[in-house]
Formats: structure tokens, C-alpha cells, sequence
């Protein structure tokens, strides 16, 4: 298997902010599939499919006649999804995303979420994804631009926090605002009527995802360490500001913009 590099540690806290991040884009990951009009009974794909929770959704779109795969190089989150009534339908694949197992053409649909931007490579993504699906067929993607993403902090410390987590994406081919360049690429991969839908959500800095940027932290650690792209003292200072800033009284965060795009071969 030749799968890209992955600039997160795969442990089992990385697998447990999958399943968070997972819960929290639920609802819009349900806006995009309703207003693209996945349909029941439908052959689907979910392409790094992480935890089995967007999986599980699709099942729900297709129901009982349709079929959901979901693939995913990472065989320690497969294996450490919860198994419920859906996921028992749901035909689970270790393997590579950009290679996947399937025929040309068996798919009615193929969706990725957040895979482009930590994995790079997005030509070849779209490729793959045109060869699986049938003349007409849905193709999905959904993936982050940063513009928009904002903690409360003094001074450049955030910028400097982001510009940093974005190198960490960037140094294993990744790029974390991949989103802005969905449409023109599946324009240029020959996909058509091609739709766009972006949302960000402002939420309170206690809620458990707007701590996302120090779980980047942690889990980029030692690739920066790696690349020297930062030293311990300037991490310190910059973590520490970014606690400050979401435990203020009252402090909002802005979350990245989710950039959802989606068409038809």
C-alpha cells in the first residue's frame, strides 16, 4: 500500500477528535447529501472515511437496498469505531484512497471529507474518484479553508499558531486550505454541474471543539520538532496563549470554513 503520509500522529486521541470533528459537521454533512440528492438505494463510497460515522449517514441516505464501502488506510481507527445498527451494513475496507479496490465505473456516488488537506495529492484524489463512479454519477468532497478560523488571542500569537499548524499540513504535501481550489479541479477533471455550499460556525470557546487548534498542537508536535520548524520555548509561549484565549469569560471562536463541492461525471 502506498498510502500518502499522514502529518497527524494516529493514535487513539487523534481517533477520538476524528469521532468529534465527525459529530460536529454532522448536520452540514446531512445538508450536503440531501441538496445533492443521494439517492435511495444507491452503490456509495466514502474515501478515508476515518471513524464510521459519515459512513453510517450515507447508509441512512441509501437505506436497506443501497450499499456503503468505506475505506480508510488507517486500520486502527476502522477497527476502534463503535459497531451499531448501521455500521453492521456498512462494508468496511483497509486500504488506499487514492488506489481503491473498486471497478471503474460501480459507484453511483464517492464522497471524501478532509482528506485532500492532510493528504495532498489532490489531482490523483479527484481521479480516482471519476474512475469509480458511473456516467453521471455524484462526486462529493468537502474540505477546509482557513480564512475564516479565529482564536481569541493577544497580539500575532494565533496567526503565528496558524501559519505554523498550516506548515505542519504543507511539509507532508497536505494543504490545509485545499478548499478553495475543490471546484476549479473537479472543473478541470471534467466533472459537471458543479455546486458549491461553504459554512463556518462561530461557537463558544468552552464547547470541546474549539479547542482544535491545541489538539493540532499536540498531535504536529513532533513533526515540527522534526523539520525545526519551531523550538520548545516559542511552543510553550504559544500554546499557553491559545489556553488563555479560549478560557477567557465570554470568548468566541470562528471555526475554519468548510468548503463542500460537489458534481456529476
Amino acid at each position: 500500500m502506498n498510502a500518502p503520509a499522514y502529518p497527524l500522529l494516529r493514535d487513539a486521541v487523534e481517533h477520538a477528535r476524528l469521532a468529534q470533528q465527525a459529530q460536529f459537521w454532522s448536520a452540514d454533512a446531512a445538508a450536503l447529501f440531501e441538496t445533492a440528492g443521494l439517492a435511495a438505494g444507491g452503490r456509495v463510497a466514502d474515501l478515508g472515511c476515518g471513524t464510521l460515522h459519515v459512513a453510517q449517514m450515507l447508509n441512512r441516505f441509501v437505506g436497506p437496498a443501497g450499499t456503503v464501502f468505506a475505506l480508510d488506510s488507517d486500520a486502527a481507527v476502522l477497527g476502534a469505531d463503535p459497531s451499531t445498527g448501521d455500521a453492521a451494513r456498512v462494508i468496511v475496507t483497509h486500504g488506499d484512497a487514492y488506489a481503491s479496490p473498486w471497478d471503474d465505473g460501480s459507484l453511483d456516488a464517492v464522497h471524501a471529507r478532509f482528506l485532500a488537506a492532510p493528504a495532498g495529492r489532490i489531482d490523483a484524489l479527484i481521479g480516482e474518484m471519476r474512475r469509480l463512479v458511473r456516467p453521471g454519477g455524484l462526486i462529493l468532497m468537502q474540505e477546509p479553508v482557513t480564512h475564516s478560523w479565529h482564536v481569541p488571542c493577544a497580539s500575532d500569537e494565533w496567526p503565528r499558531a496558524l501559519a505554523l499548524i498550516r506548515a505542519g499540513f504543507a511539509h507532508r504535501g497536505g494543504n490545509l486550505d485545499i478548499g478553495d481550489l475543490l471546484a476549479q479541479r473537479l472543473g478541470c477533471a471534467g466533472v459537471r454541474d458543479i455546486r458549491t455550499r461553504t459554512v463556518a460556525h462561530t461557537i463558544s470557546a468552552s464547547h470541546p471543539y474549539a479547542k482544535l487548534p491545541l489538539a493540532f498542537c499536540d498531535s504536529l508536535l513532533p513533526l515540527w520538532r522534526q523539520a525545526g520548524m519551531v523550538d520548545d520555548g516559542e511552543l510553550d509561549n504559544l500554546r499557553a496563549a491559545l489556553v488563555r484565549g479560549i478560557g477567557a469569560a465570554g470568548a468566541t471562536v470562528t471555526t475554519f470554513t468548510l468548503v463542500q463541492c460537489w458534481g456529476r461525471r
